[in-house]
C-alpha cells in the first residue's frame, strides 16, 4: 500500500468510527467555556466597584465631601453582584417527564414530621 492509501484509509476509519482525540477536546472546550464565563462574573464585579467608586471620588472631590467614595465603592459592588445573578443566576432544568407531578411543601414537611 502507498502512503495515500493509508492515510485515506486511517482518515476514513476515524471519520467514521468518530475521533479518539474528540473527547479530550470537548471537555477542554467546556474548561474553556467555564473560565470565560468566570472571567465575565469577576469583570462585572471589578468594572462596578471601580466605576461607581470613580464616581463617589469624582463627588468627593467637587463637593469637598469624604463619605461618597466608600459608599460608591460599596454601592459598585452591590449593583455587580445583582448584574451577575441577573445574568448568570438561571439554571437550566431539563422538563420533568410526564408522570412526574411536584411535591407541595407542606406534604414534604409533614412527612419529615411524622404522624401527628
Amino acid at each position: 500500500m502507498t502512503d495515500t492509501t493509508i492515510t485515506a484509509s486511517v482518515c476514513h476509519a476515524m471519520n467514521g468510527h468518530g475521533d479518539a482525540r474528540e473527547a479530550p477536546r470537548s471537555q477542554q472546550n467546556l474548561k474553556l467555556e467555564g473560565m470565560n464565563e468566570g472571567m465575565r462574573v469577576l469583570s462585572y464585579l471589578i468594572s462596578g466597584v471601580l466605576l461607581y467608586g470613580f464616581l463617589g471620588w469624582v463627588g468627593d472631590h467637587f463637593l469637598g465631601t469624604k463619605f461618597l467614595l466608600p459608599i460608591g465603592i460599596v454601592a459598585g459592588a452591590a449593583l455587580g453582584c445583582y448584574v451577575i445573578i441577573r445574568r448568570f443566576g438561571r439554571v437550566e432544568d431539563s422538563a420533568p417527564a410526564a408522570g412526574d407531578q411536584p411535591v407541595p411543601a407542606e406534604s414534604t414537611a409533614s412527612a419529615k414530621e411524622g404522624p401527628r
